[in-house]
């Protein structure tokens, strides 16, 4: 791995040979794959789940009644949802345009896209980074004895085939 001189990213260099090589693929696959993606992410954009769509569907906290505080703790709670319905789509989209780059990449390699789109895909993994939130360790499964170690879903409950 290296920094990238345009954005600081971490990048890999191109794999010829090798582990690599065995995922080479025609353009006018990754050209229809890509095409897919962008229609997704223009979809997304474009309907009620969308972050601004969302943003527009505040209630007035009075709608939910007054003079008792179950009303007021469920408008909090809408807007607690609201938010975080928000962040999601927006990360969604996010995800969405980098397999679009990511497509791109694996066409035509790194070096070749342009400054503004390194840019956009380092900005997509700073948002990404900045969301990522690690599990606490009160919020992981144990086992019977009270154990995190080898719990199911860390990769070491998988057979000797690996599935």
């Amino acid at each position: 791995m290296r920094a990238d001189e345009t954005t600081g990213m971490q990048v890999n260099g191109v794999a010829p040979e090798g582990k690599g090589a065995d995922l080479a693929v025609e353009a006018e696959t990754l050209g229809k794959f890509k095409q897919r993606v962008d229609d997704l992410l223009a979809r997304l954009k474009a309907s009620n789940a969308s972050p601004g769509t969302l943003g527009d569907r505040k209630i007035a906290p009075a709608s939910f009644g007054q003079g008792f505080a179950e009303a007021h703790g469920l408008a909090t709670a809408y807007e607690k949802v609201l938010a975080q319905l928000e962040a999601f789509s927006k990360a969604f989209g996010d995800q969405i345009e980098a397999l679009s780059i990511g497509s791109q990449v694996a066409e035509s390699g790194y070096e070749a896209i342009d400054a503004d789109v390194k840019h956009r895909l380092a900005a997509i993994q700073r948002r990404t980074q900045e969301l990522y939130q690690a599990p606490r360790p009160e919020q992981r499964p144990t086992d019977a004895a009270g154990s995190t170690a080898g719990s199911t879903g860390e990769g070491q409950s998988a057979g000797a085939d690996g599935i």
